[in-house]
């Protein structure tokens, strides 16, 4: 059965279209990710709609159900993969082709919400470099699917009310607390964002869709439409919302809207004049414009390191929507009216077939580039001594992150002073060195970064980490040397919290004191200390390592930023860091310690090397690669340079 109402093909339309905008950063709607919520809700009351009115007759049929779902969603998907695995290795270096695969075997097995979540550490890559990426909503759906009828044969006619909402309000209620913990298994795994589905499916209870036998035709003498109480909440959740931190309050709000408008449809929604056609049609080709449109961005933001240029991007947009067309048209038509599971997998066999060329390609393509994709190890997290050495909670000197029973030297800092750490073996300082390490965690005592993406007491836990880093040392006066370095641009630039967990907005001169005060409390102890500058870098924006990475392999890169031979200017560098480098300069003043520049190691006086050797140095946007953290070791007798200086 299939049930077709305008205003819920309206709906899609400014689902997919809110989606759109916001993928290929066009000005207006700051929230436009929310439209895959739109998207949840209707989908959770489409197939409860048809499960709830087939067991209600005594026909559900969860084979037919499957084969139709599979007939629905399956064609159009295994197009995508098809053409953008033909296509990967043409964009993608060896490392991305690796993760690609892992999110293609995820996809085809319903499961990539699962791998992104997997691949979504603070070190692993860019998300929006990886063509698959939205694929993580399909997947989420599809398991709904598989577990929607079994639910609701569990619960009964009788309790379909009470388990539903039950379910809706648990799953709702575990999505919040587990915002506080794991922010990116909130987002992408199922009993996190199941109660947007199940939203949808409360819409579709009988006792509730009563109300929609108007849906066609809404009585004249109605009062009032639903839409001027829906659709402007919408709206203002699209717009700007009211919360950053995500699925939680706006998710909420754009969910219950959209239940609204399928509870109580809107004339307004309903309209059949001309300019409606076009959301009409835009409704109707939404799924494969949703499948379409993100590989193409994100192989673009391969090639340009992030930075499409606008004329591209629109390019890009009209291209999509071409594709969209093409796939609805000779390929979703194709498959929508097949009567048998038997017919459905003839048929399929024309996209599995070019899906298993494009495959075979690929594997043939990383068999023949095995040393690339050796060379790609080097691009790997580089979390010094070991992966354990990121810690969580309260500092412990752990005997893997140290290389000598009572080590003289400490590395403090964040993850740019995890890349240090090889740097330091290549270059070993005498007495040997622990490391005392968390992500995204700068050597503060009183200030700590807080992204909207963290659980909300992150900064706390930092500064919490902090203090017993320096409690140790106050334990420990073998340690003599305690070598300080992080990122520090994000102390001015990103949001920040004090102690207490309150937001702060420090300047440079703040940043220099606090820190100045960490180095007057080493000193007190009787400790050398050195400061140890982040690498050369331009920002986030300039993704280094790939550049370097794409040279390599000789990938098609553009971008203003960089040389073709992936270097930048001197200028350039001084120019973006300055305020850093003012700050720094201001905090070497204010605690009487030297600085040891990393700049050093690969500019001069005009212009800033990123691969040496046809060696990238960075594996992304600022921390060293592993063979560039050792030749910087090597280099500057990091080690030797680190204890002679401390003062």
């Amino acid at each position: 059965m299939r049930i077709l109402r305008t205003d819920i093909q309206i709906l899609r339309a400014i689902a997919v279209l809110s989606v759109l905008v916001f993928h290929f950063d066009l000005p207006g709607l700051q929230k436009g990710f929310l439209g895959v919520d739109i998207f949840f809700v209707i989908s959770g009351y489409l197939m409860s709609r048809v499960i709830i009115d087939e067991m209600d007759a005594g026909r559900f049929s969860p084979a037919s159900f499957y084969f139709r779902r599979a007939r629905r969603l399956l064609p159009a998907a295994l197009a995508m993969f098809a053409v953008v695995t033909a296509v990967v290795p043409f964009a993608l270096t060896m490392g991305a082709l690796h993760d690609y695969v892992a999110q293609l075997l995820g996809a085809l097995a319903f499961g990539a919400n699962m791998v992104l979540w997997a691949q979504s550490g603070y070190f692993d890559g860019e998300a929006t470099l990886k063509p698959l990426l939205h694929t993580w909503s399909l997947a989420l759906e599809e398991q709904y699917y598989f577990v929607l009828p079994l639910v609701l044969v569990l619960i009964g006619r009788r309790w379909r009310a009470v388990g539903l909402v039950g379910l809706l309000l648990s799953s709702l209620l575990a999505c919040q607390w587990w915002l506080t913990r794991d922010p990116s298994g909130a987002f992408y795994l199922l009993p996190f964002r199941a109660w947007e589905l199940l939203l949808g499916s409360v819409c579709a209870l009988p006792g509730l869709a009563s109300r929609l036998k108007s849906a066609h035709a809404p009585s004249p003498t109605k009062r009032f439409d639903s839409g001027w109480l829906w659709l402007p909440i919408m709206a203002w959740s699209l717009l700007h919302g009211v919360d950053s931190t995500h699925p939680r309050t706006d998710a909420l709000l754009v969910c219950l809207s959209t239940a609204g408008l399928i509870l109580q449809p809107s004339a307004m929604l309903q309209s059949t004049r001309p300019w409606m056609r076009p959301l009409h049609w835009i409704g109707d080709i939404s799924y494969s414009l949703y499948l379409v449109h993100w590989p193409l961005i994100a192989l673009a933001k391969n090639i340009w390191l992030q930075e499409v240029p606008g004329p591209a991007l629109w390019g890009l947009l009209a291209l999509a929507f071409v594709l969209a067309q093409l796939s609805y048209r000779y390929v979703e038509q194709r498959f929508r009216n097949l009567p048998t599971p038997g017919a459905l997998f003839r048929q399929m066999a024309w996209l599995l077939i070019p899906l298993l060329v494009a495959g075979g390609a690929l594997a043939l393509h990383m068999h023949r580039h095995e040393r690339a994709s050796q060379a790609a190890q080097n691009h790997q997290p580089v979390y010094g001594f070991d992966a354990s050495c990121d810690q969580e909670g309260q500092f412990k000197a752990l005997p893997a992150c140290m290389n000598a029973p009572a080590p003289h030297t400490m590395v403090w800092g964040d993850s740019y002073a995890m890349h240090l750490i090889p740097a330091l073996l290549a270059s070993p300082p005498e007495g040997g060195v622990i490391q005392a390490t968390r992500s995204a965690c700068g050597p503060s005592l009183d200030m700590a970064r807080q992204s909207p993406k963290d659980p909300p007491d992150r900064g706390q836990h930092c500064i919490a980490f902090n203090r017993s880093v320096l409690a140790y040392l106050r334990q420990h006066p073998e340690i003599d040397v305690v070598a300080l370095s992080g990122r520090w641009q994000y102390f001015v630039d990103d949001p920040v919290v004090d102690a207490q967990g309150h937001f702060i907005h420090p300047d440079a001169h703040a940043v220099a004191v606090s820190f100045a005060q960490v180095v007057k409390q080493l000193k007190a102890m009787g400790k050398r200390v050195v400061l140890v500058s982040p690498p050369a870098l331009l920002g986030p924006d300039v993704d280094l390592g790939l550049c370097g990475q794409r040279a390599a392999q000789g990938l098609l890169t553009m971008t203003k930023a960089l040389h073709t031979d992936c270097a930048f200017d001197r200028s350039e560098l001084d120019a973006r860091q300055a305020r850093v480098h003012g700050m720094l300069a201001e905090a070497r003043q204010l605690a009487d310690i030297d600085m040891i520049d990393l700049d050093a190691f690969n500019c001069d006086d005009h212009r800033c090397v990123t691969v040496v050797n046809q060696v990238p140095l960075y594996r992304d946007f600022g921390h060293f690669s592993l063979e560039g953290a050792r030749l910087l070791g090597q280099d500057m007798q990091l080690g030797r340079k680190l204890r002679d200086n401390a003062h």
